[in-house]
């Protein structure tokens, strides 16, 4: 048998990979443990939106055909949804397989080998790698009180930087700013560096930025949204980005044509007029993030406050991995933090009322 030799750049040996959980099912096999809850990838516990689904068995007929490559009717339907805001058409808009592809898409549209970006940590990984898969200099902001330093990140950018992240809500910790404080912070960042503001969970604090903002005075920013989380349809992977039609023009020559696909356009766009559904998710977490705060104030637990659908707990020292360990052998999987840094702390995905009182059940267990 003869060896592997096609050799790689060598910034591709540093990258560290995203690690998936595995399936329920496979955990459920290995441990032979049933009815499993998962509380670890940030995902909507009440399912997807009901509109969505009904407008996937519409979809279905039509698999035999490729998908719109230029999301028409996805793009109409968020014309409509951000009305409010300042003059947005479909030419503002950019569709992505998630917002992960969109994340990847800038950097590699904007971003060349001598150039760096700024970016929070922890935060999410996918900022990182985009960067990394180029071999691009990352130039990594500390969190200050579980919270993006703002300052620091300013102070970062250099005359090489090309793209500076902001993640509001941050994930893992669930800290947020006012969109006031996040347009202070772009006003002091150069125009010919491009700003990435993920929303992934904003739609549990309240107002957009593009709701803030005209996109004509800042077309340097790009908003990234996703239909993963408070939509409940994170297993089609569909996102968008609302920016500057220059800077979205820029992007959709590097985009893949037909990178997403037919029952995702479908899905999405029917999501967004599910209004009633929307009020239930948040509603929900609302609750169920209330009685978590009592139960882990209950157990002596300290926890960072959450603009999102996950809590960041700290485990009294405890190491997170071997805590992580204990939850999954009674049928609870959780994130364990210390690949982000924080050793004695986990993160929690808030669940269902039936799933969160199963996740304190263990917890009283394991800590006692």
């Amino acid at each position: 048998m003869k060896n592997f030799n096609v050799k790689a750049p060598d910034y591709i040996y540093k990258i560290n990979p995203y690690i998936p959980g595995k399936p329920i099912e496979e955990v459920e096999r290995e441990k032979g443990i049933k009815n499993i809850v998962k509380l670890a990838s940030n995902e909507n516990p009440l399912g997807s939106s009901p509109l969505a689904l009904k407008a996937i068995k519409s979809a279905l007929k039509n698999l035999n055909r490729y998908p719109d490559g230029s999301g028409f009717y996805l793009k109409q339907e968020l014309v409509k949804f951000f009305s409010n805001s300042a003059g947005l058409t479909s030419e503002n808009f950019i569709l992505g397989n998630g917002s992960n592809e969109l994340i990847d898409i800038a950097v590699r549209t904007f971003c060349e080998r001598d150039e760096n970006i700024v970016s929070p940590f922890p935060s999410f990984v996918a900022y990182y790698l985009a960067g990394e898969q180029l071999g691009i200099k990352l130039k990594i902001s500390k969190l200050k009180d579980y919270a993006l330093d703002l300052d620091d990140m300013h102070k970062l950018t250099d005359a090489k930087t090309k793209v500076v992240f902001i993640s509001n809500p941050n994930n893992p910790t669930g800290t947020f700013f006012s969109n006031d404080k996040i347009i202070d912070f772009i006003k002091k960042i150069k125009d010919d560096v491009l700003i990435i503001v993920d929303e992934a969970y904003i739609e549990y604090i309240g107002r957009s930025l593009a709701e803030d903002i005209n996109l004509s005075d800042f077309p340097n920013v790009l908003i990234l949204r996703t239909f993963s989380k408070v939509y409940g349809l994170a297993g089609l992977r569909i996102g968008y980005g609302i920016g500057d039609e220059n800077l979205i023009s820029l992007m959709d020559r590097v985009r893949e044509p037909f990178n997403v696909n037919s029952l995702s356009l479908a899905a999405a766009a029917a999501a967004l007029n599910d209004a009633e559904y929307l009020k239930k998710v948040i509603a929900t977490n609302e609750t169920e993030k209330k009685y978590l705060y009592g139960e882990f104030k209950k157990a002596g637990l300290e926890f960072v406050e959450t603009g999102a659908n996950f809590i960041l707990v700290k485990l009294k020292g405890r190491k997170a991995a071997e805590i992580a360990e204990k939850f999954l052998e009674a049928g609870v999987i959780i994130r364990p933090m210390d690949r982000f840094g924080y050793a004695d702390m986990v993160r929690i995905t808030i669940g269902t009322h039936k799933e969160n009182v199963k996740l304190v059940k263990a917890l009283t267990l394991i800590l006692q």
